[in-house]
């Protein structure tokens, strides 16, 4: 497992290793490379081959709310205040804003559907994944066996500095998780991959369907954003799922 780098043209982005086996679906995580900002949806939609008007992004608020979109629906969905997509429509995009915060993938290869959520410490902690999953099983019909989950490039233990109100908020919702948080040099780490990986486990999604990127943005600035170590950076990376 892993993440795997793909070029297009001048373009570095990411694949998760596993999760990109299907060619039904195709899913990306943009970088500092190739994606100039005020062209990031141009790319996008020469990457994934979707004209711009076909890619969907709601207003991020760290919240567990789900937007589903059906029949290519023309709302403002920008003005939405959501932090996860669904769909079963086939091409358009759905995408999240990230620059340490957890990317999950979703896809369902027997109904065919897919979907995106955004998971800071907020989002992982009061579990999207558990929302994520309800929605495409009440609007879908999806059976959990189907359901594939990607976790990709976010910032990890190693570089995830929390306040000790933080710990006590996940060491009290999470009491049997166990090396989700470490302390080290008087300094308290929280491991983010984890916690959401022990919730899509305890959801009932398979540890095979389960696929990690382990790619930490604070420690690789030469090809990702990071929020924590660059002080703040109003520079943002893509998350993207599309059908073809």
């Amino acid at each position: 497992m892993g993440a795997i780098k793909k070029y297009k043209d001048n373009i570095l982005y990411y694949e998760i290793n596993g999760f990109n086996e299907d060619k039904k679906m195709k899913h990306i995580f943009s970088t500092r490379i190739g994606w100039e900002q005020d062209k990031i949806f141009h790319n996008l939609s020469y990457v994934l081959d979707i004209p711009e008007e076909k890619i969907y992004r709601a207003k991020q608020v760290h919240g567990t709310d789900i937007l589903i979109i059906k029949n290519q629906d023309n709302r403002d969905i920008e003005m939405e205040k959501v932090d996860g997509l669904i769909t079963g429509e086939k091409g358009i995009a759905l995408c999240t804003y990230h620059a340490d915060c957890v990317p999950i993938y979703f896809y369902d290869n027997v109904k065919e559907i897919i979907g995106i959520a955004h998971a800071g410490w907020k989002g992982t902690l009061n579990n999207i994944n558990k929302v994520m999953i309800e929605n495409m099983n009440n609007e879908f019909n999806s059976s959990i066996k189907d359901i594939k989950v990607a976790i990709g490039p976010s910032i990890s233990i190693l570089c995830y500095e929390i306040g000790s109100d933080v710990e006590n908020l996940f060491k009290n919702k999470y009491p049997n998780y166990l090396d989700i948080i470490i302390k080290k040099d008087n300094n308290i780490y929280l491991d983010l991959w984890k916690v959401n990986k022990l919730n899509l486990l305890s959801l009932g999604i398979k540890e095979e369907n389960i696929f990690e990127s382990n790619l930490c943005t604070g420690c690789n600035l030469d090809t990702l954003y990071s929020y924590r170590k660059e002080n703040g950076t109003k520079n943002r990376m893509i998350a993207a799922i599309t059908l073809n």
